[in-house]
This record gives C-alpha cells, structure tokens and sequence, in this order.
C-alpha cells in the first residue's frame, strides 16, 4: 500500500492491445494519482505480490479468462483472484472479462471481487468508475487508520499524565 496521496494498481490480462489501451485510458483519467504496473500472465503478478508483500497494490484490474496461447497451463483469473486475496486481503480486485455471464460475475464477487466489468464499449468508463470508488474506500480506510492512530496516542499521553499525577500527588502526600 502507498502514501495517501498516490495508488498503485496492477493490472492483468493477456490480451495486450486491451492491457495497453486500458492503462492509457487510466493514466489520462488518474494522471499520476496512479502508479500501474502491467502484467500479461497471472504468475507474473503473483510472482510480484510474493516478492514485495510489504508493497501490495491497492487495485488489481484482473482478466477472468488469462488464456495464453504459447502457454495454456497458465492460471485463470479466478485461481490469481484467490492468491491475491491470501496474499493481501486489502487488496481491491476488479474482475474483467469478455463474458457476459450473470454466474461468472456472482463466482467472481462470492471469491472476493469488488466488482465484475464485461469487456465491451463501456468497460473502460466502468472500470474508471470502479477504481474511483475503490479510491474513496481506500481513503476512507486509510483516514480512518491514521485517526486510530493518533487516538491511540492521545489515550497514552493522558494516562500518562494521569498516572504521573496520582504518583506526585501520594508522593507529596504520603511518606513511604
């Protein structure tokens, strides 16, 4: 995860000319507010969460069908879905696919998805409304985190203060 101010999202598919135009589409609509990292094959990205956990994304774009043709064993977006949610369960996951399928989407959002989006002329616009709203949870949760935080620190500092206080005060009181 990255400061406040910037977001990095991963985005996956196979299908290159999709991958190219969705990351354009993304950086003309987000500007720098988005560091995205590509990736055509699933064990690419998870080979990139395993070796930075400490540095997960805040967003994965994630094809549902990652079928690749000079290596068909390759895993599915679902499988890749899984691992990033073990891997970072903060983690917002998109699901995209070609397929227009109601049950695809339900498995997709069942498995952790924040959202499903069909590939088609509006996907691009869906996906940017998507990240939007993923952007506003994630402030949110980060705002939220840093206000526990300093809660946390005032809760001390004044038991601190009250318990240095009751200490002079049967000091002062009472000889030992």
């Amino acid at each position: 995860m990255n400061t406040l101010d910037t977001y990095s999202v991963f985005l996956v598919d196979d299908d290159k000319m999709f991958l190219t135009s969705l990351k354009n589409s993304l950086q003309q609509k987000f500007g720098g507010l988005l560091k995205i990292s590509v990736f055509t094959k699933g064990e690419d990205c998870l080979e990139s969460l395993e070796s930075h956990k400490d540095e997960a994304p805040d967003i994965v774009i994630l094809d549902y069908y990652l079928d690749n043709d000079v290596s068909p064993d390759t895993v599915n977006g679902l499988k890749v879905l899984h691992e990033v949610k073990s891997i970072s369960n903060d983690t917002t996951v998109i699901m995209v696919s070609g397929e227009d399928k109601m049950q695809v989407a339900v498995d997709c959002i069942k498995n952790g998805a924040y959202e499903y989006v069909v590939k088609s002329e509006s996907a691009f616009i869906r996906i940017q409304q998507a990240i939007k709203n993923s952007i506003e949870t994630i402030l949110s949760a980060r705002k939220s985190t840093t206000y526990f935080r300093a809660n946390i620190a005032l809760a001390i500092i004044v038991l601190s203060i009250i318990l240095i206080d009751v200490i002079w005060y049967y000091s002062y009181h009472y000889t030992f």
